[in-house]
């Protein structure tokens, strides 16, 4: 029993990249897709601020409600990582939304997304210089490259009238990216301890402890939406990091922060070719060979893997 235990084990650690990559791509086709989504209920007069604070106010609210009569042991935490758990929610949820879309505010979203895509450098210098918990390697860098330049001609499609800049959107941009790799890191080392559904739960209760502090319920109430723009909000939470961030924190779990730094290039991709089919928006050559950049460079994170399990094999064969 002991050998068919070890063997599966062996097999879920050699999947676990591959699994890691998946739970990430689904993530990233769910962000990039509610991009549209959010895009049309902006469109529809529905408030930027009440779309973010109720994305995770009220993924909190489904997950805790869930987990209190289906599995209370995941709120047992030791009380001396509870600040982990708000710098994760506060920073790495509430703010890095928030200055994402003052960005888009003062700018442009080309802008906004560039300047925060520039997180998994930081986050490959960090744990590469500073932490010391992943090694350089020719495949990384040249990946980094590839998905940084991909994302800026995905969602630029090479123009750079649509990159505009501002004091302080270049402020709210350079906070979104540190508060993205903070994110990445923090939550990386607190995974090692806790499960998944640990870390959503409290993460996502101290964003929603923040957003109640910046927007109180009573100046919510004043507003007076429907059941139905209830309904739209649940549905929006859902979608929009509920599902997503779930996948992309197990994804973390299996991957390391810059591997999953750098994959997460591939929603700006989603996002532009879901706006191209459900909103008719353009798209062109530069940008269709900017998501063919971001596509080589999550191929590329994987070769140094599978080049060392065909050489072992061969070896083995021999």
């Amino acid at each position: 029993m002991r050998r068919i235990g070890h063997a599966i084990d062996m097999i879920e650690a050699k999947n676990a990249p591959s699994r890691g990559y998946l739970y990430l791509f689904v993530a990233v086709s769910f962000w990039g897709g509610s991009a549209s989504l959010a895009k049309h209920l902006f469109r529809s007069g529905f408030d930027a601020l009440i779309i973010t604070q109720t994305r995770s106010s009220l993924s909190f609210l489904l997950l805790a409600a869930y987990f209190a009569v289906v599995n209370r042991s995941v709120f047992n935490i030791d009380r001396r990582d509870l600040l982990k758990f708000a710098s994760v929610g506060v920073i790495g949820v509430a703010i890095t939304n928030f200055t994402y879309y003052f960005t888009v505010q003062e700018t442009t979203v080309a802008t906004a997304i560039l300047m925060q895509y520039t997180a998994p450098l930081m986050v490959m210098l960090y744990t590469v210089f500073v932490s010391k918990e992943e090694d350089m390697n020719g495949a990384k860098i040249v990946s980094l490259l590839l998905a940084l330049l991909g994302c800026y001609l995905a969602v630029s499609g090479g123009a750079l009238t649509t990159i505009q800049i501002s004091s302080l959107g270049v402020a709210s941009g350079a906070a979104s990216a540190l508060c993205y790799a903070f994110m990445l890191l923090a939550s990386k080392r607190v995974l090692r301890t806790y499960t998944v559904w640990t870390m959503l739960v409290y993460a996502f209760g101290f964003a929603t402890l923040f957003w109640l502090v910046v927007h109180p319920p009573w100046e919510i109430a004043a507003k007076g939406y429907s059941i139905e723009d209830w309904g739209i909000f649940w549905m929006f939470a859902i979608v929009s990091i509920l599902i997503p961030h779930a996948l992309f924190m197990k994804s973390l779990h299996l991957l390391e922060a810059t591997s999953v730094g750098i994959a997460s290039t591939m929603e700006p991709v989603v996002a532009i070719v879901v706006a191209y089919l459900a909103l008719g928006e353009a798209l062109n050559g530069i940008q269709s060979l900017g998501a063919l950049s971001v596509v080589c460079a999550v191929v590329l994170l994987q070769l140094p893997r599978q080049r060392l399990r065909f050489l072992v094999r061969g070896s083995h064969e021999k």
